[in-house]
């Protein structure tokens, strides 16, 4: 009887298309603040109303370093006492995911997160998290692979686009619409034309995200080709993915301004059925950038798009470009098609920057 309530159970979740997202701050002293987060995460995926296909987790690296711990499922017998279980933050929220659930996860200093229809900047390595669960959605997949830079790029070579062939490293089937690249790297470096590479070879799509302390992925646990320093990128991709993006440079600080830049988003049209959207920002553009106030640019993006929740990360370097073309509901995809820039390739590495994407999934 339980077995069949549990399918009828997961059979429902399936059918729901509705996202689900939170972020969790520790309090108090460092044991509870990880006992908390513990607890919070397990509550998010026992009452989950949707079956997530796709994991976006954003964690502080304060909380990397800690262990999460849960009940052992290798238990041989029953003790008095649950024997517990040490996990990393991404092995723990893994274990509580559906195991046909792809988790993408990264650690940096600081990390933007949503919990309802609030965003928060969290800053300075306190114990923080943030998840996006997103269920199978029609016209919407999303597929990751990683890049060896020392495999690609030879030092005693200068000619590095010849050395870097995305056909060798993409785990995206070539009849995909590839519409974003999400691109982190764990190192402090990294050649552009890595990439321009990706951009030239998925049709001028945006390419953002940028530079973080860790890369987190059972991937790296279980496939010893996946080399310990690497990129990782995550491709949003499928004929119902819908995207804008926009740089808010060094020099903008004033609020007026950065709204002003976060409606050039706006002004794209994108459907507002189901979106998300991602900030990746300077780790000097946080409160102290903004003379003392706290969440100013993510506040200030969510009373542009006050029902969209917002993920991201302070790191060490930001990747990104503008990408305002007007949303065309009639608008083909060709493979061949290449995008031409008209004089040369935009600037896709900055510094003191914000770079935010905004992800429209449309029904049908």
């Amino acid at each position: 009887v339980c077995r069949i309530w549990n399918d009828i159970v997961k059979s429902i979740k399936q059918k729901r298309r509705d996202l689900k997202w939170i972020c969790i701050q520790g309090t108090g002293m460092e044991d509870q603040q990880v006992q908390t987060i513990s607890s919070e995460l397990m509550l998010l995926f026992e009452n989950l109303t949707c079956e997530p296909a796709y994991l976006f987790v954003f964690c502080t690296s304060a909380l990397f370093e800690q262990h999460l711990y849960a009940p052992s499922k290798n238990q041989t017998r029953r003790p008095r006492q649950c024997q517990q279980q040490a996990y990393d933050v991404n092995s723990y929220i893994t274990s509580l995911a559906p195991p046909s659930c792809r988790c993408y996860s990264v650690a940096a200093d600081g990390i933007i997160g949503s919990t309802g229809n609030k965003s928060v900047e969290i800053e300075h390595s306190p114990l923080a998290v943030t998840c996006l669960a997103i269920p199978k959605i029609n016209g919407l997949e999303i597929y990751d692979f990683f890049i060896d830079l020392n495999k690609h790029i030879s030092p005693l070579n200068p000619e590095i686009p010849e050395q870097f062939n995305v056909e060798d490293v993409t785990s995206v089937p070539c009849d995909r619409e590839v519409k974003a690249i999400l691109f982190f790297s764990d190192l402090h470096f990294c050649p552009q034309e890595i990439q321009l590479g990706l951009l030239d070879y998925y049709n001028g799509c945006p390419v953002v995200g940028g530079y973080v302390d860790h890369i987190l992925s059972t991937d790296l646990d279980n496939d010893s080709d996946v080399p310990d320093s690497q990129v990782r990128c995550i491709a949003l991709c499928g004929p119902n993915v819908h995207v804008a993006s926009v740089v808010i440079k060094d020099d903008v600080s004033d609020q007026k301004q950065i709204e002003k830049e976060l409606f050039k988003l706006k002004d794209c049209n994108l459907p507002m059925d189901t979106t998300f959207a991602f900030m990746f920002a300077c780790l000097g553009r946080g409160k102290s950038f903004h003379r003392n106030r706290e969440n100013v640019e993510s506040s200030i993006f969510r009373k542009v798009f006050p029902q969209t929740p917002l993920f991201g990360f302070f790191g060490n370097g930001e990747i990104g470009m503008n990408y305002l073309q007007p949303f065309d509901s009639a608008g083909s995809f060709s493979k061949t098609k290449k995008t031409k820039f008209s004089r040369h390739h935009p600037k896709l590495s900055h510094a003191y920057t914000s770079i935010f994407l905004l992800v429209s999934v449309t029904s049908g």
